[in-house]
């Protein structure tokens, strides 16, 4: 299956679980659409269930490019999705309205969705520079409440490496407030965690 369907599912789903956190119908409808639901998920599921998540090939994953993410995927129901853009001096900027399928205290981003974010842009901007790794390690500070329903902008860079060691920054901006930021230390795969990497996307694609 090529992409584009499975992004136009994820975005029919994605609606449907708003709609279900949201919903003020009435418990036999809510039963009755749960029924079809079940025989919509059976016809999905058919005989060609995957036994895992698809992978884009490594070439594509270095570009950033990843569908089925649970942050940047379109075709993933749970990501928002971010989307992000590389800038001119390899820093990345992402934009994504959260929503209320989101939320954590009432009215605000559930703060393991802000983490999921800035872990997702400052990895991506690493990648951007040529220095893509796993996280080691992550610090986020939360300045204040991170608003979902309005537009969120997201910064990160760079800032060093020391070896397999990379270290990044970035930030979530709304209406030029600083909501919440963080720090990462990313490892480097070594050139045998690549050589699984491949391995394993290989096996997925037989």
């Amino acid at each position: 299956m090529s992409d584009e369907p499975a992004v136009t599912l994820g975005a029919a789903v994605r609606r449907m679980m708003d709609a279900a956190v949201l919903t003020q119908a009435g418990a036999d409808v809510v039963t009755s659409v749960t029924k079809e639901l079940d025989a919509l998920t059976e016809q999905l599921i058919g005989d060609g269930t995957r036994a895992a998540m698809p992978w884009p090939d490594p070439q594509s994953m270095r570009r950033g490019y990843r569908p089925f993410s649970p942050v940047i995927g379109a075709a993933n129901p749970i990501a928002p999705p971010l989307e992000i853009r590389v800038c001119d001096d390899s820093s990345v900027l992402g934009e994504v309205t959260m929503r209320p399928i989101h939320e954590g205290p009432p009215g605000v981003v559930h703060g393991g969705w802000v983490a999921s974010l800035l872990d997702q842009l400052l990895g991506h901007a690493n990648a951007a520079a040529g220095v893509g790794g796993f996280t080691a390690e992550l610090t986020v500070r939360y300045r204040r409440p991170t608003p979902y329903d309005v537009p969120l902008v997201l910064r990160a860079r760079t800032d060093r490496v020391d070896g397999r060691s990379v270290y990044a920054s970035g930030e979530i901006v709304v209406d030029g407030h600083v909501t919440a930021e963080a720090t990462g230390l990313f490892r480097m795969p070594t050139g045998e965690r690549l050589a699984r990497v491949t391995a394993d996307f290989e096996r997925r694609q037989s």
